[in-house]
């Protein structure tokens, strides 16, 4: 399965080897075990354990953005959509995101809870990395300009999927840092017990049930689905690279 593109995560584009995709190579293609492994392995997660406080601060503030765009680009993605169970299970999620009418349990305000009390200073929370903002604003610009199945590719299954994969590597190995170890007692984790507990795991379940019930009735939608998802993926893993190579640098 190649793919041609003129820069690390623009212009992604399905070749005509995806034309005999089937379920079961579709799902090879985003196999979640395998991608855990990869993260789990992952160096840049690995420094996490005995980084120092003022990089984990610096690494960890670069997340917030990523909360924010994803808000507005389910609501896209979802507007986008046909009516149906995909649309519907979207929809939910979006909501629980925003906090289910209850600004203060909106998902980027539990984040920023959890940045404040590890002391990261509030004027900093907006300072976001140049190359992360780009590459958020790559993602949205995609799910603006192509079909709706590509979307949920972008943000269904490399939102609700992949980023839960990531969140909960990325948790198990900052959890044995010293440094917050020192702290756990009196940190805000509502985030992190939902990211990486079991209401996320729900979600991702939900989201590759949903989108496995649109393959068996739209066959066709599996290429732009694929698509989708290998653009959010490199995107992911670059957004994430800028952030460890900054924060070491510093």
């Amino acid at each position: 399965m190649q793919l041609v593109t003129s820069e690390p995560w623009r212009g992604l584009k399905v070749q005509n080897a995806f034309h005999d995709l089937t379920p079961q190579s579709f799902w090879r293609l985003a196999d979640d075990s395998r991608i855990a492994e990869e993260y789990r392995i992952d160096s840049n997660l690995r420094y996490l354990r005995t980084a120092p406080l003022i990089a984990l601060k610096k690494i960890f503030v670069q997340y917030r953005f990523f909360t924010i765009y994803y808000i507005a680009d389910l609501a896209l993605l979802v507007s986008k959509m046909p009516f149906g169970t995909l649309r519907s299970c979207l929809a939910e999620f979006l909501s629980e995101e925003l906090g289910d009418g209850d600004p203060g349990m909106a998902h980027p305000q539990l984040y920023d809870d959890f940045l404040v009390s590890l002391g990261v200073a509030n004027e900093t929370l907006s300072k976001g990395n140049e190359k992360c903002l780009a590459s958020l604003e790559t993602i949205q610009n995609s799910l603006l300009q192509r079909p709706w199945a590509y979307g949920v590719g972008l943000r269904g299954m490399g939102g609700e999927c992949l980023c839960q994969i990531y969140l909960s590597a990325m948790y198990e190995h900052f959890m044995l840092n010293p440094h917050i170890q020192e702290r756990k007692a009196d940190l805000a984790w509502k985030f992190w017990d939902i990211h990486t507990g079991e209401v996320d795991m729900v979600h991702r379940a939900r989201t590759r049930n949903a989108i496995s019930q649109l393959i068996l009735k739209d066959p066709d939608t599996m290429v732009e689905l694929a698509g989708g998802y290998l653009e959010s993926k490199a995107a992911w893993d670059l957004f994430w690279q800028a952030i460890f190579a900054a924060a070491r640098m510093e």
